[in-house]
């Protein structure tokens, strides 16, 4: 018996299937993973003989800290989890914030379009005796679970959502595959989506959405745009952006991030209200340092040792530091997470 049976008959309702393994698939099929098919049919292939840890050190061991570092969770401090709580984790993955919001006693629908995925998360969440995470297989946009959840995370998802089909990120960042996304607009698909989380979520419910900010300020110091692998394109013009991903990867550029003040826009047209914007850094997959936009710069510290970083990350953490603790350069901040209230 799972800890939330209602759940599992919304779902059974709604045409999903239940596997053999406890996952509940939609039939929709899709794939979007930093892995392609083969190392992931070799990463399954190995669960059960070696468990989650083993097999990842086996096949993927440089993900190893990507998929298993409780640093990665530092987000979720930012809500308020009680026991019993529904969370419903957008584009999971395999899972670590999905296991964060478990270890906090919630009650975690952890959904992605990638099957995959899926089997690593649920084979981790059993070998970690987590019983409170159930995993469903759909794609994102059409996840239809009005009034159910008491948070929602869409951690460094959003700005993925306009893409479509088979995604294996090797193959897919900085080549060019010609793709046509007809009149497709990619804000208001963002758009859509967020409204649908709303409706997702119960009232006074909160979601958690982190997302890289457009005017990072190591975009302008030469980083690529970290969807596309394309120079300055995150803060140019997006008629420009496009031009160039045209004329470089053979599509569109569809992978938009937004400044502070513009995800605000974004949440308030998506039907959110109370919406409290935060300062990550370095950024928001391994948040050291979480401040708030409003006035949290003054608490800006070096969080960082000299001496366990590269050359070009000296480089970089000066600049910000500079940045930030002198010009209080909040707009130029790394990365952006969102506390939204329905």
């Amino acid at each position: 018996m799972t800890p939330f049976p209602e759940v599992e008959a919304i779902l059974e309702s709604s045409g999903y299937q239940k596997s053999p393994d406890g996952i509940f698939t939609s039939g929709r099929e899709g794939y979007w993973s930093n892995l392609d098919k083969v190392e992931n049919e070799e990463l399954i292939k190995d669960l059960e003989k070696l468990g989650p840890r083993g097999a990842v050190r086996k096949t993927i061991p440089q993900y190893e800290d990507i998929i298993f570092s409780p640093s990665r969770e530092g987000a979720l401090e930012l809500l308020h989890i009680n026991k019993g709580d529904v969370a419903i984790d957008y584009g999971c993955m395999w899972g670590v914030l999905s296991i964060g919001l478990a270890k906090r006693g919630a009650h975690v629908l952890a959904i992605d379009q990638t099957l995959d995925s899926l089997k690593f998360l649920s084979s981790r969440a059993k070998s970690e005796k987590l019983d409170n995470v159930l995993c469903v297989q759909d794609d994102i946009r059409e996840v239809r679970m009005s009034d159910l959840a008491d948070f929602s995370i869409v951690n460094g998802v959003l700005e993925w959502v306009p893409e479509f089909g088979t995604i294996e990120l090797k193959k897919y960042y900085g080549k060019k595959i010609s793709k046509s996304y007809g009149d497709m607009d990619p804000e208001q698909t963002q758009v859509s989506f967020l409204q649908q989380v709303h409706k997702n979520l119960k009232i006074g419910g909160k979601l958690l959405l982190a997302i890289e900010n457009r005017f990072d300020y190591t975009h302008f110091l030469g980083k690529p745009d970290p969807h596309p692998n394309l120079l300055f394109t995150a803060f140019l013009p997006r008629a420009i952006a496009n031009l160039i991903s045209k004329l470089t990867l053979g599509r569109p550029y569809v992978n938009y991030i937004y400044s502070f003040p513009k995800l605000k826009d974004l949440l308030i047209k998506s039907g959110f209200k109370k919406i409290d914007l935060y300062m990550a850094y370095p950024d928001y997959r391994y948040p050291s340092l979480i401040l708030s936009y409003e006035g949290g710069v003054d608490g800006y510290q070096k969080y960082w040792e000299w001496r366990t970083i590269s050359w070009k990350r000296r480089i970089a953490y000066a600049v910000e530091y500079v940045l930030m603790k002198y010009f209080k350069a909040r707009f130029f901040a790394p990365s952006i997470i969102a506390i939204a209230e329905k």
